[in-house]
């Protein structure tokens, strides 16, 4: 019979292993996983142990375990390999673990086990087929071609299958030791419950279409078809984990007649769209977040940010409340200055699926708030705030676990040190000035990390922050706070605070770096306070007249988005390029010219000989 253990198992056995290989990063949960590690366990062992238990450890099956050996060591190492895919740890360099490089020597040796595997037993049923035509030649040419035939209809379903489910899941082998062509578990995790239809749309040049006539920046243009196979293998991977997620690729310097929906853009960008529910609150009919990546550089964090941008537009709508009350610049206070005015602010809002309302004595503040406010705006008051609102405000964030934006107004009247100082700090209300010709405009290109200014795009931008004031630490003010600081942005060690009003750096003035934005954090032992401030030391950077001028418009709407975002976006690992430089001397170089050229062929010719002399002992003496 053909269809015996001896025969399929061997087969069984292989297809296990590689089966596993396919199937692995689609089972998930901890229990279901140690399950499937031992159902593939079993079907790999399945040849070796049927074996030993009904023929017993014979000496002509020795190369049938060594085989075997080889394929379970191979599992072995890959589930050891993926033992030590640990969690990234804020504050913990992986570039000086070890953990990376005795991962990518794992990979080094599952693969090599996998192929030996798969040689030797293809190896050893060619040589069983052999020897068994050589004792019947007329019967067993007949039977061979029979069997040859019948294990090939056995094992083409099997292969079509596996080729149906790869493809189903876009599965790749990825065999760098970052996965960078692969998605992290956390980004998995992240796209998987999406339930909205999320379309994204990346514009990139195909490789013959980089020097047509249509691009002006041929050099730009070839340097967006190098990263357009790595974006593409990206965008597979996302679309596989959500059938929800649909891609497509658009060259906006040809396909002209296609950008019709999408205004001006350029390649390099890529949109992420998702359908609203309602047009009651915005006049656009889709929520949208971009995403530019125009070098390979930008590909380390892209992952991060593809994430980060489906979270945003797919997330729920939020509803957001301007106060009106204390001469901010949202409502009617500015309506005769429109370069004062927040619309262009306010219309990004709405277009990320933000619902937004003004709040002042009308809806009944400060003596109270409106139940359904998940953010509160507080843009440039001028007037100080009363004792009730300012109480009102603290129990929002404290109490009620708030979101709070503010942008403080350095010519008003309201300078939040009731704030300020719950958190250590003070304003200062001098002006900045980063070069003498253009007193008040600093370029502030100083971000320090945080999860927040990891989603910004094009740091070396910078933000345009004219005529705003700075924050320091107030020394004077006891511990403990009852709120935890942290920096978002600084002015960068260019800019000087002008004291003395001269507009030039004086002997008593010094260039330094001075912290713009802050976000605060309820101080609390349980953790269980979720309420977020952030601050921003001037109010003209939002404004209507600088808000397009370099990332105001991104920072502006990163400091909303990035509050209501899930803070596993900031674990999603870089993707970094890995350049490891390898320097031999001429010493190192001699050996390794001797081991290639007189050694391993020398061993490889050693070692054929001995199975040649061996192979023809035997049969002479059988003969």
């Amino acid at each position: 019979m053909f269809l015996t253990a001896d025969r399929v198992l061997p087969f069984i056995s292989l297809l296990s292993l590689f089966a596993y290989f396919l199937f692995d990063g689609m089972v998930v949960d901890p229990k279901k996983r140690f399950l499937f590690f031992g159902v593939v366990f079993l079907f790999l062992a399945s040849d070796t142990i049927v074996r030993a238990f009904s023929k017993g450890l014979r000496k002509e099956d020795r190369n049938r375990y060594i085989a075997a050996g080889f394929g379970i060591g191979a599992f072995l190492l890959s589930v050891l390999r993926d033992f030590l895919d640990l969690k990234p740890v804020a504050g913990f360099n992986e570039e000086v673990s070890a953990i990376p490089k005795v991962r990518e020597f794992l990979l080094l040796c599952v693969v090599l086990l996998s192929i030996v595997f798969l040689l030797q037993i293809i190896l050893l049923e060619i040589g069983k087929s052999s020897l068994e035509a050589q004792s019947n030649l007329a019967k067993s040419k007949s039977s061979l071609l029979q069997n040859a035939v019948l294990g090939f209809l056995f094992v083409l379903p099997i292969l079509v299958a596996v080729n149906y489910f790869a493809i189903k899941r876009n599965y790749n082998f990825d065999l760098s030791s970052q996965g960078k062509f692969s998605l992290s578990q956390t980004s998995r995790n992240l796209i998987k419950p999406i339930t909205k239809d999320v379309t994204i749309t990346a514009f990139y040049p195909r490789p013959l279409e980089a020097d047509g006539p249509a691009n002006g920046d041929k050099l730009a243009a070839f340097a967006l078809t190098r990263i357009r196979p790595d974006i593409e293998i990206l965008l597979d991977q996302i679309k596989s984990e959500n059938s929800h997620i649909s891609i497509q690729f658009i060259n906006a310097d040809v396909e002209v007649d296609l950008l019709k929906e999408f205004g001006q853009v350029s390649n390099g960008t890529i949109f992420v769209r998702s359908q609203k529910q309602s047009l009651l609150t915005s006049g656009t009919p889709f929520a949208e977040e971009r995403v530019i990546a125009k070098e390979t550089k930008d590909l380390e964090d892209l992952e991060r940010k593809l994430v980060g941008a489906l979270l945003n537009v797919t997330t729920e709508q939020k509803k957001v409340y301007f106060t009106v009350s204390n001469g901010e610049r949202y409502g009617m206070s500015f309506k005769a200055l429109p370069n004062e005015q927040v619309n262009r602010f306010v219309s990004s809002l709405q277009f990320l699926n933000f619902k937004v309302a003004e709040l002042g004595f009308g809806q009944g503040w400060p003596s109270k708030l409106p139940d359904d406010a998940d953010m509160l705006v507080v843009l440039g008051p001028t007037v100080a705030f009363s004792k009730e609102a300012k109480e009102e405000l603290t129990k929002y964030v404290l109490e009620k676990n708030g979101k709070l934006l503010i942008t403080m107004e350095p010519k008003g009247n309201e300078d939040f040190g009731w704030l300020l100082s719950a958190a250590g700090l003070k304003s200062k209300s001098t002006q900045l000035i980063e070069r003498e010709e253009k007193p008040g405009f600093v370029v502030a290109k100083r971000f320090p990390d945080h999860r927040l200014t990891d989603l910004l795009q094009k740091k070396d931008m910078g933000i345009l922050f004219p005529y705003g004031s700075y924050l320091e630490t107030d020394t004077t003010i006891p511990s403990p706070y009852a709120f935890k600081s942290e920096t978002l942005l600084e002015s960068g060690f260019e800019a000087f605070a002008d004291e003395n009003k001269n507009g030039k750096l004086d002997p008593n003035e010094k260039r330094e770096s001075k912290i713009l934005s802050i976000v605060l954090t309820p101080n609390s032992l349980n953790n269980d306070k979720s309420g977020k401030i952030i601050l921003h030391s001037g109010t003209s950077w939002v404004t209507d007249q600088f808000i397009p001028y370099a990332m105001n418009s991104q920072f502006s709407t990163v400091s909303i988005t990035g509050l209501f975002q899930d803070v596993a976006v900031a674990e999603i690992p870089l993707k970094k390029e890995e350049l490891d430089t390898i320097s031999l001397s001429d010493n190192q170089k001699l050996i390794a010219w001797v081991i290639g050229v007189f050694l391993f062929p020398g061993f490889i010719l050693a070692v054929g000989s001995y199975f040649v002399y061996s192979r023809r002992k035997s049969s002479m003496i059988e003969v």
